[in-house]
């Protein structure tokens, strides 16, 4: 049985979301790459799936969509159809998680945040397509999509070893 955190430790938690997610928005946006958009991952999705399936507690949906609309507004991309998506995406991909009764293995966590992020893509697609918006080629979605699923357990292992988030809370040792 999960205790509830402290509200230190909830800030604390809340504070190291949001340096994380705007680390990999920074990160995506920089202007530094040679690297076609098209291939560039999605690290702003990886932060969201590691935070969604190994640190619930840490990113509340309200600080979720802030970040979200935050990355469309300095992205230029149409606001709220991309934050929409990956907000949906995120919280599906953490009801799955809660809904499983022994922590899933990492292939079967990759697999899921992959395959709700092609959803999350195809959402977007959609609803430019409705507002005859420009919808970005598929053939790009899809370079986008397999560069962001290998990205994901890169970033999940630097947040999760690199930096030690996600780790579960230490239990008192009892002295025998």
């Amino acid at each position: 049985m999960n205790a509830p955190a402290s509200p230190l430790r909830a800030a604390f938690g809340a504070a190291v979301f949001l340096a994380a997610g705007l680390a990999a928005l920074l990160a995506q946006l920089a202007p530094i790459s040679q690297i076609p958009s098209d291939w560039r991952p999605d690290l702003l999705w990886a932060v969201l799936a590691f935070f969604a399936l190994r640190a619930p507690r840490a990113a509340p949906i309200l600080l979720v969509a802030l970040v979200l609309l935050t990355r469309d507004a300095l992205s230029g991309a149409p606001p709220g159809a991309g934050a929409l998506s990956l907000l949906l995406a995120f919280e599906a991909l953490r009801a799955w998680a809660a809904s499983r009764p022994a922590r899933p293995s990492l292939f079967s966590e990759g697999i899921a945040a992959a395959g709700l992020f092609a959803a999350a893509l195809g959402l977007q697609w959609a609803l430019l397509a409705i507002t005859f918006a420009p919808a970005p080629d598929p053939d790009a979605l899809a370079r986008h999509l397999g560069a962001t699923a290998l990205a994901l357990p890169a970033v999940a292992a630097l947040l999760r070893w690199g930096l030690g988030l996600g780790r579960p809370a230490r239990t008192p040792e009892v002295p025998a």
